[in-house]
C-alpha cells in the first residue's frame, strides 16, 4: 500500500510540477521528481523490496535528479543570456551600420557640394536659377493646364447627367400625353 501511495504522491507532484512553464528551477523539479520515481521503483527491485529501500532509492533518485536537473536549468539560463547577448550586439551593429551609411551620405553630398563650389562661377549660378525658374513656370503652366481641364471633365459630366434626366422627364411626359 505504502508503494502505490508513493508512486502516486511522486507522479501526482511530477505532473504539478511540470504545469509550471514560469517555474525557474523547473528542470530541477522535473530531475528531482523523475528521479525520486526512478529511485524510487529501483529500490523496490533491489533487496527484499523494503519500504525502506523504496524511500532510500526515492531519496537517491531525487538528490540525483535534481542535481541534473539543476544543470540543466544552467544551461538552458546560460543560452538564453547569450542569446540576449547575440542580440544585443546584432541591434548595436545595425545601428553602428545605419549610422555609418548616414555619415557616407552626408560625407558624399558634402562633397559634391564642394566640386561644385570649386568649379561653379557666378554666370553659372544665374544659369541654375534662370533654369530652376523656368521648369517653375513651365511646372505651374502644367498644373493650371491639368487643373482647367478636370473642371472641363466635370462641367461636361454634369451638362450629361442633365441631358439624362431632362430626357428621361420627356419620355415620362410623352407616354403620359400617349396614354390619355
Amino acid at each position: 500500500m505504502l508503494k502505490i501511495l508513493t508512486t502516486s504522491l511522486l507522479l501526482f507532484a511530477l505532473l504539478l510540477s511540470t504545469g509550471c512553464e514560469n517555474n525557474p528551477n523547473r528542470g530541477r523539479d522535473i530531475g528531482m521528481i523523475t528521479g525520486a520515481i526512478l529511485g524510487g521503483v529501483a529500490g523496490s527491485q533491489m533487496g527484499d523490496g523494503a519500504d525502506i529501500n523504496i524511500l532510500a532509492g526515492a531519496a537517491i533518485g531525487g538528490a540525483l535528479g535534481g542535481l541534473a536537473g539543476n544543470e540543466i536549468d544552467k544551461r538552458q539560463e546560460a543560452l538564453a543570456a547569450a542569446e540576449a547577448q547575440r542580440q544585443y550586439e546584432y541591434e548595436q551593429e545595425v545601428r553602428q551600420q545605419e549610422k555609418l551609411e548616414q555619415e557616407i551620405k552626408s560625407l558624399e553630398e558634402q562633397r559634391v557640394r564642394d566640386e561644385i563650389a570649386r568649379r561653379a562661377t557666378a554666370d553659372d549660378v544665374r544659369a541654375a536659377e534662370r533654369e530652376a525658374a523656368r521648369v517653375e513656370t513651365a511646372l505651374a503652366e502644367k498644373k493650371k493646364a491639368y487643373e482647367e481641364s478636370q473642371e472641363r471633365a466635370r462641367r461636361i459630366q454634369e451638362a450629361q447627367e442633365r441631358i439624362a434626366k431632362a430626357q428621361q422627364e420627356l419620355a415620362e411626359l410623352e407616354r403620359r400625353e400617349n396614354g390619355q
